[in-house]
């Protein structure tokens, strides 16, 4: 691993030098994009090497044109490849607009009723479910089921590869976390769900067919859900990381919600289905979904008449400068995407990064490109983002401390000279920098949110959170000193931890801190919100009161060495 990281960085370092000599725009707009081309490649050149990213590669889209492509970096620190715009990369839950796609294509034709339960296409899925209301596709694709977000078998942790029924048979063992339609909660065992749909009504496995019913059409040559040899050949190595300063190469096992999380693309193929979205659902191989179905699919679902913002069925639904944008964002181990469409303004960026939870930068590269399209198209001033600052060494040492109480708690806390902030309002701790007289987020996990340092407190959102002394932590209670410890695989490992408020905290992930709420003995639950909104631990203890095991939201963790 020490060598890995030692070519990581020589690879970091070298970014500067490589592929960054701006490419002749293929557009009418001329100088206008070569300026908005040159700022991008400065944002991207000083993202790439302030967050330790080694390849990226961006897609920007004006209707049906790619007007500028380009990777950045190296996409394997043995091989020093270099990354174009036909780098292959895992896009994560990219993947689900897919799947949603290729459903909406038989519902089209009268094949599948959106709103029929689901066991009337797959009989044997039965979680339990104590509410009235049946589950229906709608739901699964807007992610108002009430599922869990991971399958017991075949869920983001595990290596096992099963297949997708397996995988779809093992969420028979779970139970609603809420009443169908009710609430909001992010599954990815909910599309695997969708995409078994497919395969089982068509008769066919669900990444032959998405192939020959979405991705072929679409002319995305480059683009598979499965890792065939000539697919994998020009993948990227993802990067993995910890707070603790650790880098190792991402794992590449298959998942079991394949159809949730598994494709593989360049940013040249996503560019191009943004055409063909903008085409109105029309791609080089003809009409793949009519301009009325993709409307649907952008339009909020379960929501008040007018609101303007949610999930559509399978598309994030947004409001950006002023215009409606649609779009997903991807994560996987060691790969982070971003996919964003303005279907007005006809423009459309894709970006994808070889680092794991790097989706603040590659989202905010998106969002500069976005603005600069913008501006050329209306004629006015752009310039890229400005660049922030190490945190004055006086603050790093004047600063540290709890503000807040109530809502609002932050915890600032200095490291090898950095400042970082942990919020209660927030799973992950994250860099400070500093930019127009203020503390700024900028890290890898994070970008925006402003403090302003005052003579003892920080003004946050225009409200004062004062320096308060931290609390003492009381004694951590016996019965959870068995269930402290470290839990799972190598590549994945979930943490049981008493916080510095002597709460029983998860960490998981990597970088998701969750307080929780003990229901008893050997049973707890996360917070309301989060990656796990709403789902349960559960312990199993050896006879000496220590925890050999825990499920934690639907997943076994076994105890750790």
């Amino acid at each position: 691993m020490t060598a890995y990281r030692r070519q990581l960085g020589i690879a970091i370092v070298a970014v500067a030098a490589l592929g960054l000599a701006p490419r002749s725009p293929r557009t009418a707009c001329g100088a206008e994009l070569a300026e908005v081309q040159a700022g991008l490649t400065r944002l991207i050149a000083n993202e790439m090497a302030d967050k330790g990213i080694s390849a990226l590669s961006i897609a920007l889209v004006d209707d049906q044109r790619i007007v500028w492509s380009q990777g950045f970096g190296r996409t394997d620190p043995e091989t020093q490849r270099p990354a174009t715009a036909d780098t292959v990369y895992r896009v994560g839950s990219v993947s689900k607009l897919f799947t949603d796609m290729a459903v909406m294509q038989l519902v089209e034709r009268g094949e599948i009723d959106l709103d029929a339960p689901v066991i009337t296409y797959l009989p044997e899925f039965q979680p339990h479910n104590p509410f009235a209301k049946p589950i229906t596709l709608r739901m699964l694709m807007s992610h108002r089921a009430g599922l869990v977000r991971e399958p017991p078998v075949g869920n983001y942790f595990t290596p096992d590869q099963p297949s997708l029924a397996d995988t779809v048979r093992s969420l028979n063992e779970t139970e609603l976390v809420y009443a169908p339609e009710a609430k909001s909660k992010y599954s990815n065992a909910g599309i695997a769900v969708v995409g078994y749909v497919l395969q089982r009504t068509q008769n066919q496995p669900f990444a032959d067919y998405l192939e020959q019913a979405l991705l072929t059409p679409l002319g995305l040559r480059d683009s598979s859900f499965q890792p065939r040899p000539e697919i994998v050949r020009g993948l990227a190595q993802g990067v993995m990381w910890t707070y603790e300063g650790v880098a190792f190469p991402a794992p590449q096992f298959e998942l079991g919600t394949t159809p949730a999380g598994c494709m593989y693309a360049t940013v040249n193929d996503l560019g191009r289905f943004i055409s063909a979205l903008l085409a109105g659902g029309r791609g080089p191989g003809g009409q793949v979904l009519k301009p009325e179905t993709i409307a649907t699919m952008w339009t909020p679902q379960f929501a008040p008449s007018g609101q303007r913002t949610g999930f559509g069925i399978g598309f994030h639904v947004t409001e950006f400068e002023n215009q409606r944008r649609v779009g997903h964002d991807g994560a996987i181990y060691g790969f982070a995407t971003t996919l964003q469409v303005l279907p007005e303004a006809k423009l459309g960026v894709a970006a994808v990064a070889n680092k794991d939870f790097a989706n603040s930068v590659v989202d905010r590269i998106a969002e500069a490109a976005l603005r600069g399209m913008l501006a050329v198209r209306q004629g006015t001033a752009w310039k890229p983002p400005e660049a922030t600052q190490p945190v004055p060494p006086d603050l790093v040492q004047r600063l540290p401390g709890r503000y807040g109480d109530g809502d609002q708690v932050l915890d600032l806390t200095a490291r090898a000279g950095q400042l970082y902030l942990a919020s209660n309002r927030h799973e992950y701790r994250r860099r400070l920098r500093w930019l127009d007289d203020a503390l700024i987020v900028d890290d890898v996990l994070g970008y925006g949110q402003r403090l302003v340092p005052q003579d003892d407190g920080l003004l946050v959102n225009g409200a004062t959170c004062q320096r308060r002394e931290r609390p003492a932590a009381a004694p951590v209670p016996e019965r959870w000193r068995g269930l402290i410890g470290d839990y799972g695989w190598d590549h994945n490992t979930l943490t049981i931890r008493v916080n510095a408020d002597g709460q029983l905290e998860a960490l998981i992930e990597w970088f998701a801190a969750y307080p929780l709420a003990e229901v008893s003995e050997n049973v707890f639950r996360f917070p309301n919100w989060g990656l796990y909104d709403g789902e349960r631990l559960i312990f199993t203890r050896g006879d000496d009161g220590r925890a050999t095991r825990v499920q934690a939201a639907s997943v076994g963790f076994e105890r750790r060495p």
